[in-house]
């Protein structure tokens, strides 16, 4: 190889035959590289390079001066599972040496053979990406603690494998999002920082921060919702935002500008809104690590006021730090109704709703112990989380199947919101798909007050037929069921968490007949039910009050009118819940009249009307639907 040839952007090949004082002097460094750097490079002196090399590190580390931060060290953590394996986690074992009450000497020598041992192994290579950002940060955190062979092998290895991560040929780990972001936006952006004096680290640095800002606003709504699309993995891709943040405030070079750090912001606080009580999002895949913890760092990182109740949220999420090997102990909140039900401000609404993100996030507070239901419709099946007091109970795939005269009908696979409503009683939306001559909807409400929700699924065709449709709610982990003996309810039980189940549409007695049945089947939340005419409807109400916990329940359907004559159960129907001293209307329109319909003494022209009874009798609607 001539000399002078190593450099970002360059083809590197035959790098691994020669020896450290080779690859120094065959470095082309920048004009404006440290002068003390080059010199003991070209001179190929191993031990004066460390030196140097352990005080420019350490003038370009800034760490920020921020609290509730993750260690930088530890941060690489939180995508142990991005790719198959856990490369990075020696990391652990560097942390636990570095805070032992050992002597100096021995936690140098503890973390030298660590390193030394990895090294062996394979150390930072191309074929981990994941491990780089973690072998980085070493670099940056523990040179002091290395001895000046292993430091400069080290510093070595982790440039040529960010050169070479730089370059094409890793397409086929880029599958996901995440997995883009770090391998093109993440590497090259760190990388061009901790090696700027290297010929080619501006371009690089560059580069990675371009891809950056471009994938943040391609993944999020104006109001920094993320696309439904990504939620699945949407922990594994903020990390590496907060990664990269985190690395250009440290070196004094900001990530974001303006807009983009003001999409930043948003992208945070939106998904507060979607925090279960751990710190893992809604719908996500599972593979968080330390979600808390990654939340806390972000909400730091993006500038977020503690005012803000998103702030306070993900402030206030139990402690689950990289640092201890012990689980956090997380006191359980009170199964209960709030003392002082929180005032109601449309700005600072934890509920949203976003047709380009295909995502809807229904949520009553923003206090802990909050109910909350999430749902998207970017495929076929729409998925929902369902918490109740922050307890998951649905969780999953909202699969729904039609049979229409025993064939077998699909919707269009695209769903668009036809109705998003949100104010300080409810939230509530409804979705519609078009496919094989029928119109499908589904209908989510969530109470802001009262701690239960209504969920229904619907067709409606041109033509009389034959109908027979399945829903099916997945439970979420941990929940039970317990059907009743006498009716058709159904218990399910989360932990301490109690709540029921009241298929409207069904009759209630279990003796008399009804064209349908509510179980649990295959750890689903299963409703069968087949109608005869244009239309059927197969409507839910999931109540987890605590003060109607052993409240007697009753239901039925109620006879609909229009001008003076009953409309038979294909045109309109009509159903009343009470549970205790709480009583609910609910009714839908499959065709429209001629005039306003009558139901249980209400009279309306709506599609849609979901009202309760207050004490005094009078219907108070909800949500009303023209």
């Amino acid at each position: 190889m001539a000399e002078g040839q190593i450099e970002f952007g360059g083809e590197i090949t035959a790098t691994a035959e020669q020896t450290d004082e080779q690859y120094l002097r065959d470095i082309r460094w920048r004009a404006s590289a440290d002068e003390r750097v080059v010199s003991a490079a070209k001179a190929g002196d191993l031990a004066r390079f460390a030196r140097v090399l352990r005080k420019v590190l350490g003038r370009q580390s800034q760490t920020p001066s921020k609290s509730q931060l993750t260690p930088s060290l530890l941060q690489s953590l939180w995508s142990r599972h991005v790719f198959e394996g856990d490369p990075c986690g020696f990391v652990t074992e560097i942390r636990r040496h570095l805070t032992s009450k050992k002597a100096e000497a021995k936690r140098t020598a503890s973390v030298t053979k660590i390193v030394e041992r990895e090294l062996e192994c394979g150390g930072p290579c191309v074929e981990d990406p994941i491990a780089l950002p973690a072998w980085m940060s070493v670099l940056r955190e523990v040179n002091a603690q290395l001895k000046d062979d292993v430091l400069v092998t080290l510093w070595r290895r982790t440039l040529d494998a960010t050169i070479l991560c730089s370059m094409d040929g890793r397409k086929e780990l880029e599958e996901t999002v995440d997995q883009v972001l770090l391998v093109q936006g993440e590497v090259p952006w760190r990388s061009g920082l901790l090696f700027s004096d290297v010929r080619g680290a501006g371009q690089q640095r560059k580069a990675g921060q371009s891809l950056l800002r471009e994938e943040l606003e391609s993944l999020t709504d104006g109001d920094g919702t993320p696309h439904a699309r990504s939620l699945r993995r949407l922990p594994l891709t903020l990390a590496v935002f907060v990664r990269s943040t985190f690395a250009g405030e440290s070196f004094g070079r900001p990530l974001w500008d303006r807009d983009s750090a003001a999409r930043f912001q948003q992208l945070v606080e939106r998904i507060a809104s979607l925090c279960l009580d751990d710190g893992r999002t809604a719908l996500s895949n599972g593979s968080s690590f330390a979600p808390a913890s990654l939340m806390k760092t972000a909400t730091k990182l993006a500038g977020l006021s503690k005012r803000i109740p998103a702030a306070q949220r993900l402030l206030s999420l139990p402690d689950d730090s990289l640092s201890s090997t012990k689980k956090s102990i997380r006191k359980a909140h009170k199964i209960s109704r709030p003392k002082k039900t929180p005032q109601f401000d449309q700005e600072e609404s934890p509920s949203s709703q976003s047709d380009w993100a295909e995502l809807a996030c229904l949520r009553n507070n923003w206090q802990r112990g909050a109910d909350s239901c999430v749902v998207t419709h970017h495929e076929s099946q729409p998925q929902i989380c369902l918490t109740a007091f922050e307890r998951p109970l649905i969780y999953g795939d909202w699969q729904t199947t039609v049979e229409r005269d025993g064939k077998a009908v699909t919707s269009g696979g695209t769903w668009d919101c036809v109705c998003w409503f949100s104010d300080k009683d409810a939230d509530y939306l409804e979705l519609q798909s078009e496919g094989d001559g029928i119109t499908f909807f589904r209908q989510v409400l969530l109470s802001r007050t009262d701690h239960w929700a209504f969920l229904a699924v619907g067709a409606i065709g041109r033509s009389q037929a034959e109908y027979s449709m399945t829903t099916r709610l997945p439970f979420a982990d941990g929940v039970t069921t317990d059907a009743c003996q006498w009716t058709r309810q159904l218990g399910m039980t989360q932990g301490k968490l109690k709540s029921q189940v009241y298929p409207l549409a069904l009759d209630q007695q279990r003796v008399n007949n009804a064209h349908g049945k509510l179980s649990d089947d295959d750890a689903c939340l299963t409703l069968q039910q087949t109608a005869t005419g244009k239309a059927i409807y197969a409507p839910l109400v999931i109540d987890w009050s605590p003060d109607r916990r052993r409240s007697e329940a009753q239901w039925r359907r109620l006879t609909v009118a229009e001008d003076g004559s009953a409309v038979t159960a294909d045109v309109a129907g009509g159903f009343r819940l009470r549970a205790g001293k709480h009583q609910w209307l609910f009714y839908r329109s499959f065709q429209p009249g001629e005039t306003a319909r009558t139901v249980l003494g209400h009279h309306t022209p709506n599609e849609t009307i979901i009202a309760e009874f207050p004490t005094g009798g009078d219907v108070e609607p909800l949500v009303m639907v023209e």
